[in-house]
Parts: C-alpha cells; structure tokens; sequence
C-alpha cells in the first residue's frame, strides 16, 4: 500500500514536471519569477527523487532490518522503565 502511494506520487511529479517546465519562466521577465521557477522545479525534483528513492527501495535498509537484534520491554521482563520522579529545588 505505501509503495503503491509513493509510486502514485511520482506518476504525479513526473506530469507536473512535464506539463509546468514548458510554461514556466526561467529567463527573462524578472529575478523574482525566475527564482521561483528555478526553486519550483528543485522541490520537485527533490519530491521525485524521494519517492524513488523508496519504490526502489535500498538492500542496506533491507539488511539492516534483518539484522537489527530484537530487544523485549522492561516490562515484559518485570523490571522497571526507568522512569523515577524526582523533585528538585531552587533557593533564590
């Protein structure tokens, strides 16, 4: 489901890349809509490449969450969380 919402995504990068980069003024008309267009279309490619990044997917995550050791609650094991009060004090 999350592969298929990120793969949904970058169908939908790619078109508005493809449909705004023709219309979009980088040269020309003034500074201010020439730095938005160029900082436009590096957000989107930013949007693009994450979302490739995680269809594809990468074998060091894959590696890295087989290998991670699998730790129980304290809880579980009847011992405390840690988590003590304590109160502290400032004389002025």
């Amino acid at each position: 489901m999350r592969k298929f919402r990120a793969l949904s995504c970058l169908v939908f990068a790619l078109c508005l890349i493809f449909y705004a980069v023709p219309r979009l003024p980088v040269q020309g008309i003034s500074q201010l809509a020439t730095g938005f267009s160029l900082v436009w279309i590096a957000f989107a490619f930013l949007v693009i490449g994450s979302n490739l990044y995680f269809v594809m997917g990468t074998e060091r995550q894959k590696t890295k969450r087989r290998d991670m050791p699998v730790y129980s609650s304290p809880r579980l094991r009847g011992g405390t969380t840690g988590t003590k009060k304590r109160r502290i004090s400032i004389d002025i």
